[in-house]
């Protein structure tokens, strides 16, 4: 894969991400929710 494609897929699915934590509350407590877990659990290591 190109750099350039790579570089837009990238910044496409930032977008999505930031968008969707902005405007779906709903899914954005899931993600939430998820990044939580996974700190806790890296951090016990």
């Amino acid at each position: 894969m190109d750099n350039i494609k790579y570089l837009k897929l990238c910044g496409i699915l930032s977008a999505v991400i930031i968008g969707s934590l902005l405007f779906i509350p709903g899914l954005a407590d899931a993600i939430e929710t998820a990044m939580l877990g996974f700190l806790m659990v890296n951090a016990r290591a």
